[in-house]
Order: structure tokens, then C-alpha cells, then sequence
């Protein structure tokens, strides 16, 4: 049985939008798809018609400073996260947040966007994010806007993105001052691959 009917790949936030809004049937965002595609495949997600890859949009595979502020595109591969030197200089907590995220296979696909729209409580990016005052960057049909973490999320798997209308651009984080300094912990089951029992993320 097949997953979905069509699969689109955007050159911009604003085609991407279209597509979504123009689908004949349900349509979703995908990036890595590391979450999505085991939750249509085992049964978790009602069936999709378009599937609209994120991943062609150069907007949402860039991570470089922009002004006082470090932006990750929202379809960033996790592990590229985890290796980027401005990353590692100005947001130490998302470096050794994205370090322990799944498996090696699964960081060079997963993205930070998929970790945060899905609302996980055990997601760590979402986690180390939320300790460094990051904000969201969302489109959707009415143009872009930027919120605070906390306020996409509506419980433990509910995010107030509504994914058939809209999806996450990038990620804001305020580059580090003199004296600054983040970090992230993980207690976890002593296994090679295993979720959380309990995440906490600091910075200071």
C-alpha cells in the first residue's frame, strides 16, 4: 500500500504554502521524515495524499548568523547541527542536545524542525532550544510570524502548528556574550540508543 499519492519538492516558503493549500488530498511538510514516515507506515497518522519536502528550500538549510542572532533553517540535518562551528560557539546546550538524538544514521537525516513540530516530551533539541530563549519562525497563509517555543506546544504530541496549513522556517537563538554559557544533560537508560528518562538544558 502506498504511503502517499504525490510528492512535491518547493523552491520556496511561499510555493511550499501552495502546495499545501493546493493538494486534492491531505497533505503534510516532510523533511528528515524520521517521525512521519513510522507513524504513517505503522498506523499513527490518518493517511496522506501529498507529502511536500521541505529540503529543496535553501531558507531551511542554512544555518549563519544574522545579526545578533544564530538562524537554523528548520530542514538542517541534526548531525550537521552537532558538528557546525557557530553552533558549537554560540549554542553549546543544541550541540550536545543533537549529539544524543536517536542513532548516526538517524541525526544525518532527522531535522531540528521535525524534533520540534512533532511536540515530544522526550524530544531533546526541543528541550535545549527552550533553555536558550529561542524563537520560531512559522509560514503559513496569512505570510511568516515568529513565536516562542513554550507556545507551540499544547501538550505532550499536540503542537499548535496546524502541519496541513503551515510549517517551521527556522529557529532564532541570541549569539553568546562574554561570560555566557549553555549546556545539556541527559539521564537515560544505560544503553547504546535510548530515550530519556529526564533532559535538562541550562544557560547562564
Amino acid at each position: 500500500m502506498n504511503l502517499w499519492q504525490e510528492f512535491k519538492s518547493p523552491a520556496s516558503v511561499e510555493e511550499a504554502i501552495r502546495d499545501l493549500h493546493s493538494a486534492p488530498g491531505p497533505a503534510l511538510p516532510i523533511a528528515g521524515g524520521t517521525d512521519l514516515l513510522l507513524d504513517l507506515q505503522q498506523g499513527r497518522h490518518p493517511p496522506v495524499h501529498t507529502l511536500i519536502d521541505l529540503t529543496s528550500i535553501p531558507e531551511m538549510t542554512v544555518l549563519e548568523l544574522r545579526g545578533d542572532q544564530l538562524y537554523v533553517g528548520a530542514a538542517v540535518p541534526v548531525n550537521r547541527i552537532a558538528r557546525d562551528p557557530l553552533a558549537g560557539k554560540h549554542a553549546e546546550a543544541l550541540i550536545e542536545a543533537c549529539n544524543l538524538i536517536a542513532g548516526p544514521q538517524v541525526r544525518n537525516t532527522a531535522t531540528l524542525g521535525g524534533n520540534v513540530a512533532h511536540a515530544l516530551p522526550a524530544a531533546d533539541g526541543t528541550i535545549a532550544l527552550t533553555a536558550l530563549d529561542t524563537a520560531v519562525e512559522v509560514a503559513g497563509p496569512y505570510g511568516t510570524r515568529r513565536v516562542t517555543l513554550p507556545s507551540l506546544f499544547l501538550g505532550p504530541g499536540k503542537s499548535s502548528i496546524d502541519k496541513s496549513a503551515e510549517f517551521i522556517v527556522g529557529f532564532y537563538l541570541p549569539v553568546i556574550k562574554d561570560s555566557q554559557a549553555s549546556c545539556f544533560k541527559r539521564i537515560m537508560r544505560p544503553q547504546g540508543v535510548a530515550l530519556p528518562i529526564l533532559n535538562c538544558a541550562a544557560w547562564l
